[in-house]
């Protein structure tokens, strides 16, 4: 039989695993992001459903970073994942301000279980909540 040394590695984790990805600021990146995350989202556990409204939340939050920040800008992606929970960072390396219009601050109330605007940054939530309960509604 044998022993598993210190160094070896096991399934479990004492916390989310995080990947980090940077891409260009470009409209013509948005596909490699999305099937990046949505491809991660798969394997935490979140439903079609869920996975389409990956695909949208990140789409509108691309658009808005590509057309408002700099034309030489790279989006800086942190995803944490763990079993039926995605929490997404993107945020760029410009000092450019963001803001949501009234459609797309809608479009992600609907497919996010939260989301927030900070300088340079958008983070976001998307939960399986068979696996994950979130808040109770209001």
């Amino acid at each position: 039989m044998v022993e598993p040394t210190p160094t070896t590695k096991t399934a479990q984790t004492s916390g989310p695993d995080r990947i980090d990805v940077a891409v260009p600021l470009r409209v013509e990146f948005a596909s490699t992001l999305r099937t990046l995350v949505v491809s991660i989202g798969a394997d935490c556990g979140l439903s079609v459903d869920e996975l389409d409204d990956l695909r949208l939340a990140l789409s509108e939050i691309f658009s808005v970073l590509a057309e408002n920040g700099p034309a030489d800008g790279r989006a800086l992606v942190s995803i944490e994942a763990t079993a039926g929970e995605l929490r997404v960072s993107i945020r760029t390396d410009g000092d450019a301000e963001y803001e949501l219009d009234e459609l797309a601050s809608s479009i992600l109330r609907a497919v996010t279980d939260s989301h927030e605007i900070g300088p340079n940054e958008f983070r976001f939530t998307k939960r399986n909540v068979d696996i994950v309960p979130g808040p109770a509604a209001p």
